[in-house]
């Protein structure tokens, strides 16, 4: 078999106003899939778990040595019984990540560095800033999911992303999606997230919980991230699985090249993932592309080339029947300045055009190495504006009727600011919170205030203000003990 059967799951096509843009035509989405099975029966994958290898030369793999060769009958037997996830928030209502055709946007809780809103003095990221973050992002609109890894300065390596969960549950209802550390730490979670659904039953039913496993390399899996996907399979936790190419480093120098490397290795982990428990929840196709700045080494987040790469991958999520995950709302420079609003509208834009459905780290700096509220809140504002201005207008029939009537009565240069239609209509439009769009009179005014002082100031009122749905006070007892017990098991 040298192409994946169309018919083995709904077609996942964004809708008109969500996908204006195509870089993959059906054959060569074929192409780059059979290629894909090319390398994995000829190149292999390198599997250093036992289970995991065990399950595929059980199923017919060729194993030489850790590295395993993979037919193709198996990729098309774990494209057919794979389960595309759906997410929920933490009260069971449905939420809005992995919904096909529906952009959505996601950002971390946390990472290494992070800018105070208050000192405005750059910092290492600690376990009560994950508390800010995770209310500041409850209160954004347009952020849609969190990610959570777990990286704060006084919390013990071992229960980093464990703790960072608890706070995060603590202050937001939005789905969570998680790197752990760990297998144990995953366990940890997976016991926090029963409690909070009430049972592993409630919570298979409406997961608010996915996992990340990350792999070091391409078509090279490690003991962390295939034990993440196996005990993710397990439990029946939806899995997120991604790899990070940048092209001409770690991946060819070609976006062709990388697509190829990138789906191999993708469905390799897929195909391990079903072999483990089929028809576990799978939640997306794509990788974080990027590219190698010869000049720096640095791993560019927002090389324009990567926002062709990003909507070739979701053509070939799409054509898979698979939501896309990819491309990050981030900016390279490390401070808000007009570099940061074009990279992340340029981001945001593309994954309208493009149609990736699960969109991260939006509002990061500084090649995510920096986290600053305020980067999350321009992030929202930038998602308002695109939102708005992606909507196809309502052109009816009947509202052309009206128009023509409300012309007619109105006469040639009229004014329509007192009409009836103005006054009913005018609130349909998208108005700014921070965007200055005040009267300016030159010479009078001045230049208008700073965006980054309009910037601080609103995360500063969030912070102080925003109010969010607390957990039931039993489910947050139950979370502070296994908080305990964490700590206990490492002092013995």
């Amino acid at each position: 078999m040298n192409r994946v059967d169309q018919t083995m799951r709904p077609s996942l096509t964004s809708s008109p106003s969500m996908s204006k843009l195509r870089v993959l035509d059906t054959d060569q989405a074929r192409a780059i899939h059979d290629a894909s099975l090319d390398v994995l029966e000829h190149t292999g994958y390198h599997v250093p778990v036992e289970e995991a290898r065990k399950l595929l030369v059980d199923a017919g793999a060729v194993e030489n040595g850790e590295r395993v060769c993979i037919p193709a009958v198996l990729v098309e037997q774990a494209l057919k019984t794979a389960r595309p996830a759906r997410f929920f928030d933490r009260r069971g209502e449905i939420a809005a990540p992995l919904t096909p055709g529906k952009v959505t946007f996601g950002s971390m809780v946390d990472t290494l560095n992070i800018l105070d809103p208050y000192t405005r003095a750059l910092r290492r990221f600690t376990r009560d800033d994950q508390r800010l973050c995770a209310i500041l992002l409850d209160s954004l609109a347009n952020i849609d999911y969190v990610q959570v890894i777990g990286q704060s300065i006084d919390v013990p390596d071992a229960l980093q992303s464990q703790v960072a969960v608890a706070q995060t549950l603590r202050y937001t209802t939005k789905p969570i999606l998680v790197y752990p550390y760990d297998r144990a730490g995953l366990l940890d979670i997976i016991d926090l997230v029963h409690a909070v659904a009430g049972s592993q039953a409630a919570f298979r039913e409406k997961p608010f919980l996915a996992c990340a496993s990350v792999p070091p390399g391409l078509l090279y899996g490690s003991d962390y991230n295939l034990e993440l996907l196996l005990a993710c399979a397990d439990y029946e936790i939806p899995l997120l699985y991604y790899s990070t190419p940048a092209l001409g480093a770690n991946s060819p120098c070609s976006v062709a090249g990388t697509l190829v490397l990138m789906n191999a290795d993708w469905l390799a982990n897929l195909v391990i993932h079903q072999l483990k428990r089929p028809g576990a929840p799978f939640c997306a196709v794509g990788p974080t592309v990027q590219v190698m700045d010869m000049r720096t080494t640095l791993w560019s987040y927002c090389a324009p080339e990567t926002l062709m790469a990003y909507g070739a991958v979701a053509d070939l999520a799409h054509w898979y029947g698979f939501p896309a995950f990819g491309l990050e709302m981030i900016s390279d420079t490390p401070a808000i300045d007009a570099q940061t609003g074009m990279e992340m509208f340029a981001q945001c834009l593309w994954a309208y055009l493009s149609g990736v459905e699960m969109v991260h780290n939006a509002g990061l700096l500084g090649s995510a190495k920096l986290y600053a509220l305020e980067a999350n809140i321009l992030a929202d504002e930038i998602i308002a504006y695109t939102r708005a201005a992606v909507q196809e207008p309502s052109i009816t029939s009947v509202e052309i009727e009206e128009a023509v009537a409300l012309i007619k009565e109105a006469g040639p240069n009229a004014e329509y600011v007192t009409n009836e239609h103005t006054y009913t209509h005018f609130r349909d439009f998208w108005y700014p919170k921070l965007f200055y769009r005040d009267r300016f009179v030159p010479g009078a005014d001045g230049f208008g205030t700073d965006l980054n002082a309009r910037l601080n100031g609103r995360a500063r009122t969030i912070l102080e203000q925003h109010q969010p749905e607390p957990l039931p006070r039993e489910v947050d007892f139950e979370i502070e003990q296994l908080e305990r017990s964490w700590y206990q098991r490492l002092s013995v």
